[in-house]
């Protein structure tokens, strides 16, 4: 009984391993192809993109906050709107005087895989001259493999 659990154990992990290994990974819908006639999608302009926006969205991007790109199938006259995770905002809120002001990113300790980073956020207003300066700590890098 004993010896049929062990084979029957290995058969289950040697099938397992094959699956997990040769696992095929699921097709990925592409932004520049259209899901429901597979025709090429074009990326819109910044001006055209904004026609398809709903009014949070297009609020968002006219704050400078969120930039958002709209993937449009001409065929099916449809459109998929997409967040650019690219875009890096370049600005804050200033909390003395609520304007828009600057604010720079700078490293000062570089993170390591034994030890986080650390930046220096340095906030600037260009209203009413408000400073504000304070850190950010960044998790250790993950060791490669």
């Amino acid at each position: 009984m004993t010896l049929l659990v062990i084979v029957f154990s290995l058969g289950a992990a040697a099938l397992s391993w094959h699956l997990l290994t040769t696992r095929r990974s699921l097709p990925v819908p592409s932004l520049g192809t259209c899901a429901r006639c597979g025709k090429a999608r074009e990326l819109l302009d910044e001006e055209l993109d904004d026609l398809h926006l709903d009014a949070e969205q297009r609020r968002h991007e006219q704050s400078g906050a969120v930039d958002y790109h709209v993937w449009w199938c001409g065929a099916c006259e449809e459109g998929v709107v997409v967040r650019n995770t690219a875009f890096q905002q370049t600005w804050s809120p200033c909390t003395a005087c609520g304007a828009r002001a600057s604010y720079g990113v700078h490293t000062v300790v570089h993170a390591t895989e034994r030890k986080g980073g650390e930046l220096r956020v340095e906030v600037t207003c260009p209203g009413c001259g408000h400073v504000e300066r304070h850190r950010r700590y960044t998790p250790r890098v993950p060791p490669p493999g």
